[in-house]
């Protein structure tokens, strides 16, 4: 059994080398620098010893603009400046308080200070979907046509190579984009900039590979369909050819994109389906792979199904526009994911089964899709729709699906040498095996499922508490160094000024302690809040909900402080709502189901507030209504003291924030917070409205129960 599970690992173990191998990048592994707000430094950047940059970092963007180099140097002011940060696309940014989508157009602006005379070299990407480039005034490149125009663009994907000999220290790169044509927008690879020589040996490298790639895919697909005509029973070769030739089209169409440069003016909308098509296709291939290959370990009925969706999504490019299935790539990319699971699922069961030619299948099949699982997230909506995702740095280049099967097709190659130096004997006795072996596939497969759906549950459970508890303590321990190191310092001077005989007097020294014993109060009351709000942040305190009746809510309040706010010289008063003066059986109905405790804190820490920047001649009052779906009970807290600026107003909720320096005195900083998290327990909401010198309204939401 153990020997088994080690053949197993050592094939993914091997089929995740050989990724490794795949995925090497020619880009310097020395830091590299970004742009920062539309300029990168590259003063001390070494083309020679560095070698290759990505521009990558925050460039300008101006949105829905076609800027030339020639508006940046008038005198007339131009749009108001975005920052973009590349690579990406334009999709889900947020400018002006609007989510954009991939139609429409706009100009992207980056300056790069550099301290070297020599000529350097600029690899494009492909663009989505046209574009015009611009080095220091001149346009260098171009792709299709760029315009504001829906009509008028024209797409094209066209990955360029150009040559530039900067005369200044400065290069600015101005480059315009248009698309309506596809799902993204914008510039979703990196442009890479370095030595003529690096760039052109980058591009050779790329192309010669490529074209080795195509080559070889299609020659050993086409052998495979002969090897087919000769003997159609197995119909392994037949899926394998037929998925080589298609792989090996599509990567003509990807990466340097050579097909384009062999002819310019080939229709964008036909090469993206023919790309599109070449990918919805192998998915449904590998299926029909596996199947012939190993027909009683792959579900009929799995295998049915899955032929039926990437089917549907076939007849969708094929029928469609580009603009219009190019949305549905995500989720034709997420059915890919769990069709690639099922693949190394039913790679583990076969080698754990001994089948024929399964460990070298294995080997094969495991490095296919693990390129092609790096591929999808390359290309995909989480990556391209993101700023810096953490997977960049681990999926550093797209199509190597491509190498990936030229692996397979090694380890394939092997698997059909051995199946011909067996007799026919021997595989018809074999199949006949096979045929009465594990009748009861299908209710394993279900059983483990569901117990891999239980574990999966429990384990997500059990992380969700995991990591509230280490989110709670990582930020307990940031707010005690953060808030307490000052009245320590202070606390250490008073004993020091005594110890050291700065303050000989009983009368000052008695005045030092006093002040000691003050800051540790203060101190105490501040570590009590921050254990506090910890366990509220990390849900970990068990609140005990009572039914009341609002009413009874109401003149408890109203009972309680009025009494604190005679003794504070503050004129205080209580609202209810005409409506409900009007119509007493409405109140008497309604009730809050409330920790009664922790809501008194709520306003105890509103109303202390409150007083605290009031003056005798202020008012402070408390109004209760209910919100307009009559859901829920609106509560409002206000005054009429100094209120609070609009610039701090975003912040107040948040811990430790102080409006101003001179209301820090004998404050943790965490009143606000703690009402934040109390409330939000409830299930109700927290906002406060305030104008300076107007006073300062405080509003929470609490659920109904009528």
């Amino acid at each position: 059994m153990s020997r088994k599970f080690i053949k197993i690992f050592i094939i993914f173990f091997i089929g995740s080398l050989l990724l490794s191998a795949c995925t090497y990048s020619d880009i310097s592994t020395t830091d590299t620098p970004k742009a920062v707000d539309g300029i990168l430094d590259l003063t001390d950047w070494d083309w020679k010893e560095n070698g290759v940059v990505n521009l990558n970092g925050q460039w300008e963007f101006y949105w829905q603009e076609l800027f030339t180099p020639g508006d940046f140097k008038e005198t007339t002011p131009i749009k108001e400046r975005d920052l973009i940060i590349l690579p990406r696309a334009w999709n889900k940014l947020l400018i002006d308080e609007e989510e954009l989508t991939g139609e429409g157009y706009g100009t992207y602006r980056l300056r790069i200070y550099h301290p070297d005379d020599e000529i350097l070299g600029i690899k494009i990407p492909r663009i989505f979907t046209s574009y015009n480039l611009w080095v220091n005034g001149e346009l260098i490149a171009s792709a299709g046509k760029v315009s504001n125009d829906n009509q008028q663009t024209i797409p094209q994907y066209l990955p360029q190579v150009k040559y530039i000999h900067p005369e200044t220290d400065v290069i600015e790169l101005v480059v315009q984009v248009a698309n309506y044509r596809h799902r993204s927008g914008g510039i979703l690879e990196s442009i890479q900039m370095g030595s003529a020589s690096e760039i052109t040996e980058v591009r050779t490298r790329n192309l010669a590979l490529e074209l080795f790639l195509f080559g070889s895919l299609f020659i050993i697909g086409f052998y495979h369909l002969v090897l087919f005509l000769f003997r159609t029973k197995d119909r392994t070769t037949l899926y394998f050819g037929i998925y080589s030739i298609i792989i090996g089209l599509r990567t003509l169409l990807v990466g340097e994109i050579y097909f384009i440069h062999l002819f310019p003016n080939f229709n964008w909308e036909i090469a993206h389906k023919i790309q599109t098509l070449a990918y919805y296709l192998s998915v449904p291939l590998v299926l029909l792979f596996l199947r012939a290959a190993f027909p009683y370990d792959v579900s009929r009925k799995v295998n049915t199904f899955i032929q039926i969706i990437a089917s549907s999504f076939g007849l969708l490019v094929l029928l469609m526009p580009v603009k219009v299935f190019t949305p549905f790539n995500p989720l034709y990319q997420f059915f890919s994911l769990m069709v690639f699971a099922y693949v190394l699922y039913i790679i583990m069961t076969t080698c754990y089964r001994k089948r024929e030619g399964a460990y070298l299948i294995g080997i094969g099949l495991t490095t296919l899709v693990l390129t092609a699982i790096n591929d999808i997230l390359f290309l995909s909506t989480l990556l391209s729709d993101t700023n810096n995702h953490f997977l960049r740095s681990i999926i550093t280049r797209g199509n190597l699906s491509s190498w990936g099967l030229l692996i397979f097709v090694f380890t394939q190659s092997l698997v059909v040498a051995k199946k011909f130096s067996k007799s026919f004997s021997s595989v018809e006795l074999l199949s006949e095996q096979l045929k009465h072996a594990n009748l009861n596939l299908e209710e394993k497969v279900k059983e483990r499922t569901r117990a891999l759906e239980t574990s999966k549950n429990e384990l997500k459970k059990a992380y969700e508490a995991v990591s509230r508890s280490e989110k709670s303590l990582q930020c307990l321990m940031q707010n005690i160094s953060h808030d307490l190191r000052t009245p320590l310092s202070a606390i250490k001077g008073y004993v020091n000024a005594i110890l050291d005989g700065v303050v000989n007097e009983p009368q000052s020294q008695n005045k030092y302690l006093k002040r000691v014993i003050g800051k540790t109060d203060h101190l105490n009351h501040m570590v009590q809040e921050l254990l506090d709000l910890s366990q509220l942040q990390s849900q970990q305190l068990k609140l005990e909900f009572t039914e009341i009746p609002v009413k009874t809510l109401i003149e408890n309040l109203s009972e309680k402080y009025e009494l604190d706010m005679l003794n504070e010289k503050v004129q205080f008063k209580v609202y209810y709502p005409n409506k409900w003066i009007n119509d007493a059986n409405n109140i008497e109905a309604l009730s809050v189901r409330v920790d009664i405790d922790k809501l008194e804190r709520v306003f105890s820490n509103l109303l202390t507030n409150a007083l605290k920047y009031t003056s005798d001649k202020d008012k402070v009052q408390i109004s209760f209504d209910m919100t307009r779906d009559q859901k829920n009970l609106l509560v409002n807290v206000s005054d009429t003291g100094v209120g609070i600026s609009q610039e701090d107003l975003p912040h107040i909720f948040d811990r430790f924030y102080m409006v101003s320096k001179a209301r820090q005195a004998n404050s943790s900083g965490l009143g606000l917070a703690i009402v934040k998290e109390i409330v939000k327990y409830h299930g109700g909401k927290v906002w406060a409205e305030s104008e300076l010198g107007k006073g300062s309204d405080f509003f929470f939401t609490l659920p109904i129960h009528s």
